[in-house]
């Protein structure tokens, strides 16, 4: 298992090295290099269809995005996270991604079980049409959202 993390992180931190933005998708995979135009940012985002030799023969599959975003905190001083993403909708248009994340008072990740816990939902939006990419983080009081530039 190392080594598939070790070549996804790879080939998630080389994305970060194109300037412009590029969304590349379709009905089959999905993906995308650039950073959040609010935050700055690095995004590394993968769309895939997971299945197996079995479930492929009937024509069934899962669908997964990961999104991995590099920070800088100081100098020479990356916090490199990846979220897994399961997508609600995809077509030849694109697709809508969403996960969850439970915080404490302190913006701590913690279980949902957790007494005063905080649900945030994460939704990406993929439009292959516009080669926009929208990431929404929704709060109980407000969403906030990210652009890819």
């Amino acid at each position: 298992m190392k080594p598939i993390a070790t070549l996804f992180l790879t080939l998630a931190l080389s994305s970060f090295a194109s300037a412009k933005a590029t969304v590349n998708g379709s009905a089959e995979a999905c993906w995308h290099r650039a950073s959040w135009e609010e935050s700055h940012e690095g995004v590394g985002l993968y769309c895939v269809h997971i299945t197996n030799a079995v479930e492929v023969t009937k024509g069934h599959s899962e669908a997964a995005c990961f999104l991995t975003e590099v920070q800088a905190i100081a100098k020479d001083t990356p916090s490199v996270t990846t979220n897994v993403f399961v997508v609600q909708t995809w077509d030849k248009h694109g697709l809508t991604a969403i996960t969850n994340f439970y915080a404490d008072k302190n913006g701590d990740e913690t279980a949902a079980s957790a007494p005063n816990s905080v649900k945030y939902t994460f939704r990406l939006v993929v439009d292959f049409d516009t080669h926009a990419v929208t990431k929404y983080v929704e709060a109980p009081a407000r969403t906030v959202g990210y652009h890819l530039k």
